[in-house]
This record gives C-alpha cells, structure tokens and sequence, in this order.
C-alpha cells in the first residue's frame, strides 16, 4: 500500500524543491522598488543642489516648479548653505565640462559633497538623491559620488536604464533607502511629489 504512494511523494518533494529554489533565485534578482513614497517625508524649502555639476540638475527645479513647491537650485551649494533648507534634493551626475565651470577639482566636489551630506544629516534635513542621467553618466566619478551619498539617502530616485541598476540597489538596500525607478523623464514628478505631499 505504501508503494502507491510513493511516486505521489517524490513528485510532491520535487515541487517543493522547485518552488524553493525560484523563490531564492527571485528574490535576489528582484528590485524592489516603489511607485512612489506612500507618505511624504520632506518639506519645504528645498535645497537642490548637484553632486558633480551634470546640466540635468536644473530639470528639477522646473518639476519643483510645476509642483508649486518652494525650491532653490544652488549646484555648488556648501554645507553652510543649510541654514535657511528643510529638505535636500541631490542630483548625481560627473560633467568634466561642469566641473571646469566651478574652478574645482574633482577631488574638491567629492569633499564638498561628503561635507553637504553629513551636514544634512547632522541638522537632520532628509536627502532625496536623484540620478537622471541614465547611461550618459556612467562613468567612475558619477559612480564614486553615489557611493560617497547613498548610506546617507532617505530616498533615491533613477531612471531605469542605469548601467549599474544592480549594484546601486544593493547599496541602497543596505542602507534601507526606499527607490523608484522611472521610465522616462516624464515620470519623475510622481515621485518627487510624493516626497513633499
């Protein structure tokens, strides 16, 4: 009688052994990330500032703009800026011709960044970091940036077709930063709304 269970058995354990080793493969493949912040985290005045003086860091003022929110954009603002901000928006992008416009070195912007962001923390303004460049910003300085900012992020914002999509969330996810990923450019006000309201 035990021999006619048998085969139900064995496939019973093999489906079990399958659905196990999915879930696992799954799950570490998987980003997860939100459409956008259930409840906002942020207020305003905003500082929006850049973190290696990529041109698409003024795109966020015009979205703070048409979301009638009360923003700054100040690229080379200074941890001693803080003073007069309730909330932070970092956009991460290296532009070597940027950078030239600053009389700074690239060493001198990481510093910079590094001060800003434990000076954030320390007057414990939130930090919204947000990469928009996409692939036109992989490069090694955009990237030493981000790991200079991310441990220090209450929230990341990016386009989905980061070179380095898999890398960045562990990062983040190590550090316990909520993200949204983004198709288009179109797609950033929901987000960044969420953030403030």
């Amino acid at each position: 009688m035990l021999k006619k269970y048998i085969p139900v058995f064995v496939c019973f354990s093999i489906v079990l052994l399958f659905t196990f080793s999915s879930i696992s493969n799954s799950q570490s493949k998987h980003i997860n990330t939100y459409p956008n912040l259930p409840a906002p985290i942020a207020e305003e005045k905003i500082l929006i500032t850049s973190a290696g003086q990529a041109t698409e860091s003024s795109i966020m003022l015009s979205i703070a703009d048409n979301l009638n929110l009360e923003a700054d954009y100040r690229p080379r603002a200074l941890d001693t800026d803080l003073y007069d901000y309730k909330s932070v928006v970092i956009m991460l992008g290296f532009s070597a011709n940027g950078l030239s416009h600053t009389n700074r070195s690239f060493q001198e912007e990481l510093t910079r960044t590094k001060q800003l962001v434990k000076e954030a923390k320390l007057a414990n303004l939130p930090i919204i970091l947000v990469n928009i460049s996409g692939l036109f910003r992989d490069n090694s300085q955009s990237w030493k940036l981000f790991e200079q900012t991310a441990p220090f992020a209450d929230y990341f914002i990016g386009l989905k077709n980061m070179k380095n999509a898999d890398n960045s969330i562990k990062i983040l996810r190590e550090n316990s930063v909520p993200v949204t990923l983004v198709t288009e450019l179109d797609d950033l006000q929901t987000p960044f709304n969420s953030v403030f309201r």
